[in-house]
């Protein structure tokens, strides 16, 4: 019996612990990509759950904004991205390299201090570190 309690309690914790999209909404500062280091390059997510579910940021050079369906609770499907058009060669395949990664996100896992996406296989691609309010 008193297993059963503590196993009770234990998935009680479990489930009022997980956060869901809606805990996702908010700017971001990506700092990891497929387990690379990009915390000094200019990289932002912003995502605002609502109506038309947007996502927007800045991929090192360019400004980028789509939208995602939110299909089931933490699960995400980046849609086409329309972006500024500036050239920048030294990172051109940072830029590249993180819109991609972006496009593959199939889930959202909120942290304390921000988001990873996740591929369709459960891998982190994406760490962002949430904005501070001002």
């Amino acid at each position: 019996m008193k297993l059963a309690t503590i196993l009770l309690a234990f998935i009680s914790i479990i489930i009022t612990s997980c956060k869901d999209m809606k805990d996702a909404d908010g700017d971001y500062k990506v700092t990891t990509v497929r387990s690379n280091d990009y915390s000094k390059y200019d990289i932002t997510l912003s995502i605002e759950m609502g109506e038309e579910n947007k996502i927007s940021g800045k991929s090192a050079c360019n400004q980028y904004f789509g939208s995602f369906k939110n299909p089931e609770k933490n699960q995400i499907e980046v849609g086409l991205l329309a972006g500024t058009k500036m050239y920048c060669s030294d990172l051109d395949e940072i830029e590249k390299e993180y819109k991609n990664q972006l496009s593959k996100a199939a889930s959202v896992e909120v942290t304390k201090t921000g988001i990873n996406l996740l591929d369709e296989k459960g891998k982190i691609i994406i760490v962002a570190v949430k904005k501070e309010d001002k």
